[in-house]
């Protein structure tokens, strides 16, 4: 198992559950200390390990409590259009679908893997997907001038 490709991949989950880059890159480091301090564990095994483990991790950040806000007034780099559309779609999923699209399109993950994680049989992720790749689609079309 290639632990950089992984660790990217659950940074850029955990960044879409949380939405804030720094705790993202706390909680996948949170989640590479507790793999290694558990010892070696099997290559399939060990990915279904991290992406449960960066699951309840992220849980945990929305228990803690809220940071002070930034000012609205700081300046940042200005999203394109299209950045902000499809933001703006993927928002207008559930949860699960967000979860699903992000692992399947975002972190390729095999749809076994992705089964194994959210406790569904491999046809449900295929049917689920692709209802949300629908919904995204339509999302991106009405927004379209």
């Amino acid at each position: 198992m290639d632990l950089q490709e992984q660790y990217d991949k659950l940074y850029r989950y955990c960044l879409r559950r949380l939405g804030d880059a720094a705790a993202a890159e706390d909680v996948t480091q949170e989640t590479f200390a507790r793999y290694y301090a558990a010892g070696p564990r099997e290559t399939a095994h060990a990915l279904r390990w991290l992406y449960a483990v960066a699951k309840n991790l992220c849980a945990d950040q929305f228990r803690r409590p809220a940071a002070e806000p930034l000012p609205e007034d700081l300046p940042g780099p200005a999203l394109p259009l299209e950045d902000m559309a499809l933001r703006l779609a993927l928002a207008s999923l559930t949860e699960e679908e967000q979860e699903l699209v992000l692992m399947r399109y975002v972190n390729q993950e095999p749809v076994h893997v992705i089964a194994a994680h959210l406790g569904m049989s491999r046809f449900a992720v295929y049917r689920r997907t692709a209802s949300a790749l629908e919904k995204l689609r339509r999302a991106l079309e009405e927004d379209e001038p």
